[in-house]
This record gives C-alpha cells, structure tokens and sequence, in this order.
C-alpha cells in the first residue's frame, strides 16, 4: 500500500469518528430531559383523551411508551458509567440511541392513531397539537443527527397524518397537508441544524490540530517558553529549554508558580500588572535566580502575551537566555575599568571616584588625602629576575596596599610600578600622613615570591583637599608633585605636598 494514501485515509476517518463521538455525547446527555418531556406529555395526552377512546388503547399505549422511557433511562444510566469509551465504540452508542429514538417515534405515530377518536375534531386537533409540539422540541436536541431527526418524526408525524387523510373529509386534507408542510419544515430546519454542527466541529477540529501545532513548535523551540494559567499563575505548559533554564525537571515543572524564579518578585509583579491591563511585554531584562540552595543567578529577555490556551486565557512567555552575554558584557565592563593584572580600578575609574568624593567632601565640608605611590628601583628586579616575578610583586604590592586601607577608600594602579590611593574621609593632614606611612612600611616588608626574598622600597607623595587643592586636576597635580619631590630626597620616603614643592622627572 502507499504511504501517502494510508496517511490521508487516517486523517479522513478520524474526525468523522470524532464527530460521531460528539453526536453520541451530546445525544445520550439530553436524554433525561427528553425522558422526563416525554413521559409528562403522554400523561398530559392520556388524561385528556381517556374520556373519548376505549380505556384498552390508552393502557397499551401507556405500557408501551412506559417501556420504550425505561429503555431509554437506562441508555443514559449506562453511558453515565462507561461515557469514557464513547470515543472507541461511537458507532455502537449511536446505534443504540437511534435504535430508541425510533421505537420512541413508532409508538407516538402508533398512539397518535389509537388515542384520536373519530368524528370528533377538536380531540383530533389536540392530539395534533401534542404530536407537534413534541416534534418541535425532539428537533432540538435531534438535529445534530439527521438518523435520528428523521427516525423520529417520520413514524411519528406520517402514522398521524395518514389517519388523518383516512377521516376523508376537506378540513381533515387541509390538516394533513398542513402536517406534511410541518414535517418538511422541521426536516430542513434539522438539516441546516446539522450543517452547522458540522461546521462547529470542523472548525474545533482545525483550531484543535492549530493548537496542536503551535505546542509542537514551542516544545522544540531552542527559547524557553513556558504557558502560565491567567488566574493562577500556575505553569501549565513549558518546553526543555524552560525546564533546562530554572534547573527543574518535567514532572516538576507543571503547576509551580514562576515568581519563585524571579530574583526581584516585584519585577514579576509590574510584569502581571501590565498584562491584566492587556499590555504586550516586549523584551524585558529579567534577572532569575534559578536555585535556592547556591543562588545561581541568570539573564533573559522576556516577553510576555496573553492568549487562549486549551479553551482558557492564559499567558505566554518566551525567555531567551542571555546569561553568557551578559557575563559577557560585566566582564569587558570590568576590563574596561580595572587593571588587568592587579585587578585594581584604572585611572579611568579612579578619576570618577576622585570626582564624587570631591563633591561629596564639598557638601559636607571635610577633606580629601590623594597619595601617589612610585616603589623605587622597580626595574632592577624587572630586570634581574624577569617579568614574571616583576608582575607577582607589584600584585603582592597591591594586596598589601589594600590591607592599609578601608572599605571606603579606594587603590589604582596607573600602569608600571605607580599606584594612586583615595582617602576620600579623612579628619586632616595627620591622619592622612599615619595612613600613608602605614602603607609604606608595610610595602618595605620582605616578599616571598617564587623562592625568592624581594626587598623594595617606596616613595610616597600626599595632597589633601581643600588644604592644597580645590578642584580635582589641581589635586592629582599636587600629589604627583609631592610623590617626585619624595624622589628627588633619597626615595624610600613620604611627603606631604607643600607650596615650594615642584614637578621634578628622575630615573626611577
């Protein structure tokens, strides 16, 4: 056989055994109230015509209907109990109903006869009258069938209209013409009924096979997406990228609430807020915080919408990871500020750190020490002992440094062996100098590196704000200009900047 064929005959078959299921579910569902319809109207119609036909008919036909109503009970009992296989035995559920609904309508169209009594029109007339009002309404829970529609108004209305031709007279021609009229009437209002329960059903077939679709593309989108219910917030659909995102597993993942995920809950909460006003989120930094035991923490840009999932509104959300991007991006941040070597604030940072600390002190009104750092005879060892041990020192010497120093203070590395220190608090000149001191004999301490016993020295240059400077190139310059002067007097040495100091160039 060809493929293809039996890939077309599968598809074909299967909404046709699914409308069936449909037709069945809807059918057998309406048949307590149709029972209970039934069962007042022969009452209705037994009470009324007992006085004018024999008693034997109205207790046979009684018996009948009577019968007919308990099959038919328990058709509903049944499939009240075994309902979940309609989808697997359609056929055999339809067949059985049909089966009751024409019994149901030979025993009206038999009653219709044998409860009419002859030469008395009125009696005739309410019978009609009977027979089409429960036509009328078996129309609206029958037309989703045409079997069944046509099942039961067939022996019911044509036994009733056939006597009525018998009785031979005008009048009792114009009813039956009447009654034919009806019956085509309520055929075609059945068919229509039909068409359109036909075109419901294909289109909740092709929306179902839509949404089918649209899962299998989300399932196996490289983006984490996840389905939130709109009341509960609660996930109730979420691809493995989504899974692998949070860190969770797959029978873990439906039902939780996102905002757990959310490093900042209020982030989330904006992020629902603008959603019930029916805005549409349109990449959305969000921070996640995926593990509550190690607190890792990743980047996405999110988006968010609302839709219709599985028949209730729900909201979709994409979350594209960015994590390596944005790590990406801090740590070009960080070199673009930080010597690489040390891993000390540049010059360029340590300038906008100058520049605040200035405009805080301003405000205030207290000082700020700048200390320019040069160790003495750094090139020798560069020389003597290599790179390697040149680079190791000058990061030993920064460890040191920041040993001396505050959390609030700050310590840059210019490039070579000079190195800038902030104090941007300090009660006077005394206090700065102890500092700087501080950090001089501790950089004048032996180091140990790679096996080797290092002895450096350095010479130390201090500006305070406002004592020497007012603004912030003024202070560099006074610092610099202390720290060459602390050169040009022996080195090993720290001095404080003094009006009569000057910029000096020596060989260090």
């Amino acid at each position: 056989m060809n493929p293809s064929s039996s890939i077309s005959c599968s598809n074909h078959t299967e909404p046709v055994n699914s409308l069936q299921a449909e037709q069945a579910q809807l059918l057998i569902s309406n048949l307590p109230l149709s029972v209970l319809t039934h069962a007042l109207l022969a009452l209705l119609l037994a009470s009324v015509q007992f006085q004018v036909v024999p008693i034997s008919n109205i207790h046979i036909w009684l018996v009948l209907i009577a019968t007919i109503l308990i099959i038919r009970s328990l058709l509903a009992i049944v499939w009240r109990y075994y309902k979940s296989t309609v989808s697997n035995n359609e056929q055999y559920w339809l067949f059985l109903f049909r089966l009751t609904v024409i019994a149901s309508g030979t025993i009206w169209g038999i009653g219709s006869v044998i409860l009419s009594p002859n030469e008395i029109l009125e009696h005739q007339i309410f019978v009609g009258f009977v027979l089409a009002g429960l036509c009328a309404a078996a129309i609206s829970s029958l037309s989703i069938d045409r079997v069944s529609t046509i099942g039961f108004l067939a022996p019911a209305l044509l036994s009733y209209m056939c006597y009525i031709i018998s009785q031979g007279t005008s009048i009792h021609y114009s009813m039956s013409a009447m009654i034919f009229l009806f019956l085509l009437f309520i055929l075609a209002s059945a068919r229509q009924s039909g068409h359109r329960l036909q075109k419901y059903f294909n289109l909740r077939i092709k929306a179902g096979e839509a949404e089918s679709r649209f899962r299998l593309i989300l399932e196996y989108s490289p983006i984490a997406t996840r389905i939130t219910d709109l009341e509960t917030h609660r996930v109730i659909f979420a691809n493995q990228s989504y899974i692998d995102l949070i860190g969770t597993t797959k029978d873990r993942v439906i039902g939780i609430d996102p905002t757990r995920y959310y490093a900042n809950s209020e982030d989330y909460a904006d992020i629902l807020e603008r959603l019930d006003k029916g805005e549409h989120i349109t990449n959305r930094l969000v921070e996640l915080n995926v593990s509550d035991k190690t607190q890792i923490l990743k980047w996405a840009l999110a988006s968010y919408i609302q839709i219709e999932y599985q028949g209730k509104p729900a909201v979709l959300g994409w979350l594209y990871d960015i994590t390596d991007r944005k790590k990406m991006e801090e740590e070009i941040q960080h070199l673009a500020y930080h010597d690489p070597l040390t891993n000390l604030p540049n010059r360029l940072l340590l300038n906008d750190r100058i520049h605040q600390a200035l405009s805080i002190a301003q405000r205030d009104n207290f000082s700020v020490a700048l200390m320019f750092i040069d160790l003495d005879k750094f090139k020798p060892i560069n020389d003597n002992y290599g790179h390697e041990v040149g680079d190791l020192l000058l990061k030993a010497v920064a460890d040191r440094i920041r040993q001396c120093l505050r959390k609030s203070d700050s310590v840059a590395r210019l490039g070579g062996d000079e190195f800038i220190i902030l104090l941007p608090e300090v009660e006077n000149a005394e206090a700065a100098f102890e500092v700087a001191e501080k950090i001089h004999t501790s950089i004048n301490q032996p180091f140990e590196l790679n096996e080797l016993q290092i002895n450096i020295s350095s010479s130390t240059g201090l500006a305070l704000y406002p004592e020497h400077a007012n603004e912030e190139n003024q202070l560099i310059q006074y610092a610099d200009a202390a720290m060459y002067y602390a050169k040009n007097n022996g080195k090993d040495n720290v001095q404080l900047y003094n009006s009569g100091m000057k910029e000096i160039d020596i060989e260090t």
